[in-house]
């Protein structure tokens, strides 16, 4: 049994076991890089460095510090696991992110987007969509 199987067997919450798998992920991608990761393992790798950001400061922290650089791609992600929700608030802040709006408005209109997240996207959901994901391609993880 992989490391996958085993987690979503077990009887803990959806939060938890998003947790210990993005923990595992987590650690293959410090030690080795994230293109060493398979597809899937960089995909859970992206929405955890989303939520991490999120939750340690907000949108603005997402895109200054490094998660940022795979914002297209973690909303595609998201897109794929039908998060729509989470989806369309990354890309609108991502527009502003990259625009031409001067940096101290950026905080600003980022800021109004964490309290989107808050008010519109069930993170139980999005645990929930990532475990089922995972769940469809348990058979590629390693033993």
């Amino acid at each position: 049994m992989n490391y996958v199987e085993e987690i979503l067997e077990n009887k803990d919450s959806e939060e938890d076991k998003f947790y210990a798998i993005a923990d595992i992920i987590g650690s293959k991608e410090a030690e080795s890089s994230f293109n060493s990761l398979k597809v899937e393992e960089k995909n859970i790798h992206m929405i955890d460095v989303l939520l991490e950001e999120i939750n340690n400061g907000g949108l603005d922290e997402y895109f200054f510090n490094t998660g940022g650089k795979y914002s297209q791609d973690t909303i595609n992600v998201l897109k794929g696991i039908k998060q729509f929700e989470l989806a369309e608030i990354l890309h609108q802040a991502s527009i502003i992110y990259y625009g031409d709006t001067n940096e101290e408005d950026k905080f600003d209109m980022l800021n109004e987007f964490d309290e989107k997240i808050y008010e519109q996207v069930s993170f139980e959901a999005l645990y929930k969509s990532c475990l089922e994901y995972l769940g469809s391609y348990r058979q590629k993880f390693d033993e």
